[in-house]
Formats: C-alpha cells, sequence, structure tokens
C-alpha cells in the first residue's frame, strides 16, 4: 500500500508547476477570470487526489503514470506561455485527465470498502510543508552542526528535487549497501522496467536514463566512478553515507522500500510493493494480497522461491536476480528447474536481468511468454549455452546482451526479426550451424544503434573465407591481419562489410542508424583457448 507520505512529495511538486503557471500570468483579480477558474479548479482536483491516497491499494502505478503525464504537460504549458484563453483550455483538458483518473482509481477500490472519503483538514497547497531537513536528520540522532555543513544544505530534498521522475530515480540509491560502487546501466535499466522514465519525442528512454543519471550528480547525490582516473566515461557511482541515511529515511517514510532505521532490510514487505532479496530472503511466509511490483537481489547469493510465488505476483515489471556490483567475485547460483518456465505467466515484465548467475545453462523457450519483456540482461552467464528458437518473438524487446556468455557458440535464427531492438550486445560468431543468425541477418534490425560482436575461433574463420571489408570483395588470400581488419571495420562502421564471417557470401551489411560497434576478438572457451 502506498504511504501517506509519497503523495506529499510528489504533490509539492505538481503545486509548483502550477504556482510557476500561475506567476508567469501574474494571476490577481484583475485576471482573465476564465484561467483563474482553471488553476483554481486544478488545485482542487490535486486535493481530492490526495483525499483519496489513504484508501488506495493496488491502484499505485495509474496514480503515478498520471502524475508523470500532468508534470510533463505542465512543464510545457509554462515553456509555451500561450494566450490566456489558450492555456486554459490546456489547463482544462489536464482536469479532464485527473478527475478520470480520479474516478478510475475510485471504482476500483475494494467494494468491501464502505466507509466514505473523509475531508481533510482545510488545507491548500500553498499550505503543504514537507518534513524539514532538519527534523529528519535530528530524529536519527545525528548532532545538529552536521546540518549546517554545505553537504547537507544540498539535502533540501523537499524542495530542490525538481521531477516527480529524478525523486523516484534518487530513491532507488537507498536500498543498496552505503559506499558501495554501483553499476550505471542496471540502476538505468531498473528505472525503465519500473516505468520512471520513459522515451521521449526526441529520446530513447535509455538517454534519459543516463540524463537522469548525471542531474544526480550535477546536485550532488551522487558520485561519479570512471573506469580510469582519465577516463572521461562514467560507468558507475557511489552514494555519500550522510547522503544515504537521509535516503533511507524518505524510502521509510514513503513505504518506497521495507527498511529499518539503519537501512537493512526488514522481514517482511507488507508496506512495499517492492520485495529486496538480502541474505537468506524467504518467500515463504505469509504476507498480504499486495501484487509486487519489482524483485531486486541486493545479496543474496542462492535466491529461491516458493512454488506459488509468481503465481500470486503476476504484475512484476522488474525482476533483477542477477548482480549489481561492478565486481563479478559476487557469486549468484541459482536452482534453474522449473523457475525459468514459471516465467512465462509475468505478462507485464519489462526488464529481466540474470547477469552474472551460475548454472543456467538454457534459456527456454516459455520464456517468450513474457510478451511485454524489454530489456533482457544475461550478461557473464556463463554455463548458458542455448536461447530459445522462437527469440524472435519478443516484439517489445529493445535491450539484449549476452556479453561474456562463453560458451554460447551462437545465436538463434530469428534475432533478426525483433522490430524494437536497439541495442545487441555479445553478439556471436563462432561455430555456424544452419539455423544460427548470421552478421548480414542484422541488417534487418532497422532501430539498432548499438552492437558489440564477439568472433571466435578467429583464425580458423579466415582460413576458410576471408572478405575484403575495404573493397567488398572476396579475397584470395588464406589469411588476413586480425588488426587489419578490426581497423578496416571501425573506417566502415556506418557501412559495416563484414561480411566474411561465416557464410555471409560476399553479402554486403548496412546497418543505417548504428552508432556504436565493438568488436571483440577470441578464441572459443569449448576449444580450451582463452580470451
Amino acid at each position: 500500500m502506498m504511504s501517506r507520505k509519497m503523495p506529499f512529495y510528489i504533490l509539492k511538486i505538481l503545486s509548483d508547476r502550477i504556482e510557476n503557471i500561475s506567476r508567469s500570468y501574474n494571476i490577481n483579480a484583475d485576471t482573465n477570470n476564465e484561467l483563474e477558474y482553471s488553476i483554481g479548479e486544478i488545485k482542487k482536483d490535486l486535493e481530492k487526489m490526495i483525499n483519496l491516497i489513504p484508501r488506495l491499494k493496488d491502484s499505485e502505478d495509474l496514480l503515478m503514470q498520471m502524475l508523470q503525464s500532468l508534470e510533463k504537460e505542465l512543464d510545457v504549458i509554462y515553456d509555451d506561455h500561450g494566450q490566456p484563453n489558450e492555456t486554459s483550455k490546456k489547463l482544462n483538458a489536464i482536469r479532464q485527465i485527473l478527475q478520470q483518473t480520479y474516478t478510475n482509481i475510485s471504482d476500483g477500490l475494494s467494494k468491501e470498502e464502505k466507509a466514505p472519503i473523509l475531508p481533510r483538514q482545510q488545507q491548500t497547497h500553498l499550505d503543504i510543508q514537507m518534513p524539514k531537513m532538519s527534523n529528519n536528520w535530528l530524529n536519527l540522532h545525528i548532532e545538529e552542526s552536521i546540518l549546517d555543513s554545505p553537504t547537507m544544505s544540498n539535502l533540501q530534498l523537499s524542495c530542490n528535487i525538481p521531477s516527480i521522475n529524478l525523486m523516484l530515480c534518487l530513491l532507488t540509491f537507498a536500498v543498496f549497501p552505503e559506499k558501495q560502487l554501483l553499476k550505471k546501466k542496471p540502476l538505468i535499466y531498473w528505472w525503465i522496467g519500473e516505468g520512471f522514465i520513459t522515451k521521449s519525442i526526441n529520446k530513447l528512454a535509455e538517454e534519459v536514463g543516463e540524463e537522469i543519471f548525471m542531474e544526480l550528480i550535477n546536485k550532488g547525490f551522487i558520485q561519479p566512478s570512471h573506469k580510469t582516473p582519465k577516463s572521461p566515461i562514467i560507468y558507475g557511482c557511489t552514494v555519500h553515507p550522510w547522503i544515504h541515511k537521509m535516503l533511507v529515511s524518505m524510502a521509510r517514510q514513503a513505504n518506497f522500500f521495507d527498511l529499518d532505521t539503519t537501512g537493512k532490510v526488514t522481514n517482511s514487505y507488507h508496506n512495499s510493493r517492492r520485495f529486496i532479496l538480502d541474505e537468506m530472503s524467504s518467500t515463504s511466509d505469509d504476507r498480504p494480497k499486495v501484487e509486487l511490483l519489482a524483485i531486486i537481489n541486493v545479496r543474496e547469493k542462492y535466491p529461491s522461491f516458493s512454488e506459488d510465488f509468481f503465481s500470486k505476483n503476476e504484475k512484476i515489471k522488474v525482476l533483477q536476480l542477477g548482480r549489481w556490483q561492478s565486481s563479478p567475485r559476487h557469486h549468484i547460483e541459482i536452482e534453474v528447474g522449473k523457475f525459468l518456465d514459471k516465467l512465462k505467466k509475468q505478462k507485464q515484465l519489462k526488464y529481466l536481468s540474470l547477469r552474472g548467475i551460475s548454472r543456467i545453462t538454457t534459456l527456454p523457450s516459455s520464456i517468450v511468454g513474457c510478451q511485454n519483456l524489454e530489456i533482457l540482461d544475461l550478461r557473464a552467464c556463463h554455463n548458458l549455452e542455448t536461447l530459445p528458437f522462437d527469440i524472435g518473438s519478443f516484439k517489445k524487446l529493445t535491450h539484449f546482451d549476452v556479453t561474456e556468455c562463453y560458451l554460447l557458440e551462437n545465436l538463434p535464427k530469428g534475432l533478426e526479426k525483433l522490430p524494437s531492438l536497439e541495442v545487441l550486445k555479445g553478439f556471436v560468431v563462432d561455430h555456424w550451424r544452419k539455423n544460427s543468425c548470421v552478421v548480414s541477418d542484422l541488417s534487418q534490425l532497422e532501430k539498432l544503434r548499438k552492437l558489440s560482436i564477439n568472433v571466435g575461433m578467429v583464425s580458423h574463420v579466415l582460413e576458410e573465407t576471408t572478405f575484403d571489408i575495404k573493397k567488398g570483395k572476396r579475397s584470395s588470400k588464406d589469411n588476413i591481419d586480425k588488426e587489419e581488419t578490426l581497423r578496416a571495420i571501425r573506417a566502415h562502421a556506418q557501412a559495416i562489410r563484414a561480411a566474411y564471417l561465416f557464410a555471409t557470401a560476399g553479402k554486403e551489411l548496412r546497418i543505417e542508424n548504428l552508432r556504436i560497434l565493438t568488436i571483440t576478438w577470441q578464441m572459443s572457451s569449448k576449444s580450451g583457448d582463452k580470451k
């Protein structure tokens, strides 16, 4: 059930948007009556939503989607600053969305609930105050001197977080141990899976996530981590202990996670729709009938689930069982059994991470039952050998990562039929088989923008068939230098002529929207050679 605290945070942000519009038109007694009326009615509608919050059960998704859409619309209205009459029409359209959402949520509430909605004490948006930062920290028994430090002055979360999306993304950091190095990609994938960020007209969801990540860095909430001291590429982050404590306090108040005052995961998830797998986690305890939105593995080395767990939770959007740590030393092992088969009922699942999990040798065909899956992260599943032959059934899949799956000798035919695929990492060129996807097939992926190719058995391949990448013609030479080949591929990244790889018979490969190409040369692990 959603906490009563979260709407206060959201309402403060939306109230600021409304007040900005009001001030931009100098709303007063002499102002356009229609515009003044529209703004006043929106304030009343938001107040009605607050009155509804205590009764919410499973309508959190609907409410959050509406609020995020509303925020974007208000930003557009403020930026456009059109004629008062036009602005009034747009605000009236927003009112209809608010009223329809209110009706949908009200109708969806339990019929057993007979108590009427009791009005809150008379209170306007401008009267609603967020819990003050100093009170939060004093409750944690922190010395008052800390509150006066420059670092703490940046933690005015109740006033300085400009958007709901940014706030929701920031709260996700509360569940991880403090001072831990967190990889950027799994975080962004989580945000996409839960719908905290979505694509815009001009930007993909991942690009929006990158912007959110940088904004959190610029505001001082997280500290960037680089692969090397001189590298400009940010691949992860850490959270300062004081900021982490503040986030834990906020997440607890909002029931975003079930945490104790120290930030440790509690033994139940009765109040949160996000279940955190910690050491020795159990899914067999009695629990209320609240369906989960996300399952995040923080420190469980051997995750397991009761027989009926997934049948009772069919609205899961995020299932991150794999590792989030930057180091591969963190071992995770799972008893596969019927676990993966049970996922076929997860029709709402958008993000599945099995990154770094051992003992997964096959991804069964039943997994394609996850019709809304957008991100499939199988990176470093070192035992993985086989993928489903009908992998092309993932019509909404945008990200697919099989990097470091060393026993995977080829990808199945049908991969080229993924209409939404934007990122493909770890495309395998090794042992060609009749039903294998070859490099030239990738030209059918019209939305592909990032591609990494893993080339195995290099010398064997180039002895059998070579291809002049620069000229686009077959060569009579028996061999070709790997470094020379790599330079040629890089020089023609926008129109890759790498068709000499496995039975492409001199066909030309063109991927028009490709932005990033990575080639990895390695010998097959099955032949005993190393990367």
